[in-house]
Formats: structure tokens, sequence, C-alpha cells
């Protein structure tokens, strides 16, 4: 192995961590990069059996969070958002899955909006990774029918 076989694995890593967030113009450097990766000699079976091991686990295309949602009534939900075990970013996205999550139940008919009754995030410590987690409670409210001016009552 040569010196710069490091290098190159510790490149190669770098570019396929930062491929979640990669534009799709850009995805043409993954076979050059499959080709750098075959040159210094990293495609051997103890290695390939290594990467489909660590796909496997991290599985980078599955969604950061996970919603669990529980309606508690017609206009009342609680979400609780679970990020995954083994990820490379999203730590800081829980309040916009929530707020997606939150805009699309309140987007059912007869509801134009929602508020938040209550929001916490933190950190549950498990076995073998901790994981951070998010819960919130949302309130959908209805669309008030727009008032006949012309028939009402002075």
């Amino acid at each position: 192995m040569t010196r710069r076989t490091p290098v190159i694995a510790l490149a190669l890593a770098t570019l396929l961590a930062g491929c979640e967030n990669m534009p799709a113009k850009e995805w043409g450097l993954v076979p050059a990069a499959a080709l750098l990766v075959q040159d210094a000699g990293f495609l051997k079976a103890p290695f390939g059996a290594a990467a489909a091991a660590v796909y496997i686990v991290s599985d980078p295309f599955a969604p950061n969070w996970t919603i669990e949602e529980s309606r508690q009534s017609d206009d009342h939900y609680i979400l609780a958002l679970r990020h995954k075990a083994m990820h490379s970013g999203g730590g800081g996205e829980a309040r916009q899955v929530f707020a997606r999550r939150a805009a699309q139940l309140a987007g059912q008919p007869g509801f134009g909006a929602y508020e938040v009754v209550r929001w916490q995030m933190g950190i549950e410590s498990g076995r073998p990774f901790a994981q951070r987690v998010a819960y919130g409670e949302v309130r959908l409210v209805r669309l008030v029918p727009p008032r006949d001016v012309a028939n009402s009552a002075p």
C-alpha cells in the first residue's frame, strides 16, 4: 500500500459523505471516484463486504426523520419525530420536518392553518446509538366561512 492510498480513500469517503446534498448534475463524479477506488486496489472482497455492511446499516437514501402521528381529535394531532441512528447531517431539521407535516395536515378540507400547542426536542440515550427526538402538538384552525355582507342585518 502506498502513502497516497489512505489519502485517496479519505478523499473518496469525504466525497461520498456529501452525496446526500449533491445536485443532480454532480452525480457524474461518482463513477470517477469509483475508478479511483479501483485503481487504488480497494475493490477487493473484504473492502466490498465492509462497504456493503456500512451501506446497509447507514442506508443513505432513507429519510433522516421518521414521524409517528397520533390523531387526538379531528383538529388535534401529536407528532413524534425520531432521527436516524446512523446519519450524516440533518440534526437541525426537526422543526422544518414538523412544520411541513403540520402544513400538510392543515391542508385538509375545512382547515386553513395550524397552531403549535407544544414543542420539545431532546436526545434519547439508547443502545448502540443515542438519537435525536422531537415531539409536537398541533391544533388545526378551521376556515371561517366568509360573511355575506349584502344580506346581513345592519
